[in-house]
This record gives C-alpha cells, structure tokens and sequence, in this order.
C-alpha cells in the first residue's frame, strides 16, 4: 500500500502507529502530493492507496480521478480527510472510495476499518469485484434508499431541531430515534445504515462550520471534530448525541454573541425563497442598512447576500438529497428564476455541479 500526504508528521504517524502488517498489508511507499503518488503508483502498482484530499500539485480527487480514467490503475483508495472538508468528503464517496478516515488519526478506528477493507479483499485466485464499504449512491446497488417524507428522514429532522432549540434532552432522544430507525429502513444493511448517518454528521458539521461561524470578534471558531462512526451499531446513539450536543452548544454562543445579526440571518433562513433585500430587513430591526450589514460581516464572517446564496444552496442540497426534482424545479424551490444563476451559486459553494452532487 502507499501513503500520500502533504504532512510529514501525519505520514509519521501513519507508519508508526498504524499495526499494517497485522491486517495483511506491507506499506510500500510513500508521497507528498498527488504527482509524486502518481509517479509511485505507475512503478510500485500498490493495491491500495491511502490518500489526502487536500494537497499542492494535484489533489487526492484528482489523483483518483485520473488513476480510475487515465491509467485504469487498478489500486483501491482510502480518503483521509481533515473535519471541514464538507465538499470534498462528499465528492470523494463519489469517487468510489472504499472508505474515508477523518484527521485527526484514531489507531482503533483505522484498525478496524482495516480488519473490514481486509474481509472485503480476495484471496489471489479471485478476481477483485468489491463494492466500496461506504454506499454512495443508487448507481452502486440496488439499496433501499428512503425518499420525501420518510420516517428516516423526520427522525433526522427531529435531530436537526433539537440541535437548534439547545435541548439537551431532546437532541438524546432524538439521536436514539434516528438510530432506532435506521435498523427499521436499512434492515441488516450496516454499511448503507453508516452512509447515511456519515452524511447526516456531514450535514451538521456543514450547519456550524459554514454557517454562523463568526464570534464579535470575527475570529472564526472550529471547536468541532467530526467523530468517525464506530463500527458497533450500539454505539451510534451515543456518539451521534455527543456531536450533536457540542454543536448546538456552539450555536448557542454564536446566537447570543451576534444580535441583530443573528436576527437577520434567521430571518434569512425563514424567508430565503422570497426575493431578499438588506434594507427591508433593517427597517423591521430599526437599523440603517449599511450599518447592519457592516455589522453582519464582522459578527458572522460573510456578507448578507452572500449568506442568502449560501442559505439557498443549504436548502437545495437537502432537496436533490431527498427528492427526484429537476435541477430546474430546485433552482425555483429554493428561491432562483435563473437555473444557470442557481448552478453557479452552488458549484461556489460546494465546489461541484447540483448534478454532480445528485448524482454521487
């Protein structure tokens, strides 16, 4: 297997701490960026490649990209991410992946992410067919897949508003819910059960980190780590409330340090399919708009159109995640005459097409 990471101190730690060997696999290189991995990749062949996303030279989704493409390599990947690579950890599900492993590393957890990769490899007198050990998308297999409306998705509601209304209590029972019926939904199906709840920890790390980040200072706050789901289904619940709770405490403190602010960027997330105007939301407030949007860029980290598109974008994502509407019809869900006006405010935001991001 080879090794790629533009840190030293994680290629380090990956060597060392990281038992290989005793999972069937002998490290046998290593590189820091995407070029230098494609060079070892062409002399080494490696079965598997353990690979960073964000790295100068090429990136880990395109050394993947043009391996699977261009090469027709036939080495398996491994994401290794850090915590606010929302969009990058979607796109690199995309790609097939056989899993992601968020930074920082976790010895047991990458032990036992090993022991799975290693159950899914074939003996040599088999061909390799595996499917990737988190499901991705319809295109991969025939899951079952919840739709609009769904119990699965009110329970992950139900999550989400609990998280918003601070109830400690509520968001406990609310991560008991969610995981309770993903057995219902997903059956015996674990790994398409760990997808789901994975990108529901995605959609609530997107709703702090990219959403009102600011404190008055306008320093950003990131006291978040997005935790990697045990294997043990038992043990979700607990996990899922712990995040949960540390995120709504962060929103908490981000409502009550930004006023006014806050104000507008609620009533931003309430009427975002309206046509938005600063000056009308500062009449209501009693403000002058210029001063209010002033104030809402060094409290929140970003202007008040800005955060419009970016609230629009939110809402979107959640609509080509659940439903089969046209981008079109999204676009005008959502708050955009314009689809072409939509699909660029969107690749802006999360560095790939709705389509793109529909499909994978």
């Amino acid at each position: 297997m080879l090794l790629v990471d533009d840190e030293p101190l994680v290629l380090e730690g990956l060597t060392f701490m990281i038992d290989w060997e005793g999972h069937g696999f002998r490290v046998c290189g290593e590189a820091c960026d995407g070029e230098e991995a494609l060079e070892r990749i062409q002399t080494l062949n490696p079965d598997l490649v353990v690979t960073d996303i964000r790295m100068p030279v090429m990136d880990g989704l395109q050394l993947i990209e043009h391996c699977t493409k261009e090469l027709n390599a036939p080495c398996r990947f491994v994401i290794l991410s850090g915590h606010d690579d929302f969009a990058f950890a979607r796109q690199a599900l995309a790609c097939g992946v056989l899993d992601y492993w968020l930074k920082p590393i976790d010895a047991e957890e990458i032990h036992a992410a090993l022991r799975e990769i290693h159950g899914h490899w074939p003996r040599p007198d088999e061909d390799y067919d595996a499917e990737p050990l988190l499901a991705t998308s319809a295109q991969e297999e025939e899951r079952a897949v919840p739709e609009a409306g769904d119990p699965l998705f009110d329970a992950e509601d139900r999550l989400m508003q609990a998280i918003q209304a601070d109830d400690a209590e509520g968001i406990g029972e609310a991560a008991e819910r969610l995981c309770r019926q993903l057995e219902i939904s997903f059956g015996g199906d674990g790994e398409a059960a760990k997808a789901f709840l994975s990108n529901a920890l995605l959609e609530l790390i997107w709703k702090v980190i990219e959403g009102e980040t600011a404190n008055p200072d306008g320093e950003v706050e990131h006291p978040l780590s997005l935790p990697i789901l045990p294997n043990r289904a038992d043990r979700w619940p607990a996990v899922m409330a712990s995040f949960a709770r540390q995120a709504s405490e962060q929103l908490a403190r981000q409502r009550s340090a930004t006023g006014p602010a806050w104000e507008t960027a609620r009533f931003v997330r309430e009427r975002y399919r309206e046509p938005l105007q600063l000056q009308t939301i500062a009449r209501m407030l009693h403000f002058q708009p210029a001063y209010l949007g002033q104030l809402f860029k060094k409290q929140l980290g970003i202007s008040f159109l800005d955060y419009v598109h970016r609230t629009r974008v939110e809402a979107a994502r959640k609509l080509l995640r659940r439903t089969n509407l046209r981008i079109a019809d999204v676009a005008r869900e959502v708050g955009y005459e314009d689809p072409e006006l939509f699909a660029a405010k969107f690749k802006q935001w999360m560095e790939m097409t709705p389509s793109q991001y529909k499909n994978g």
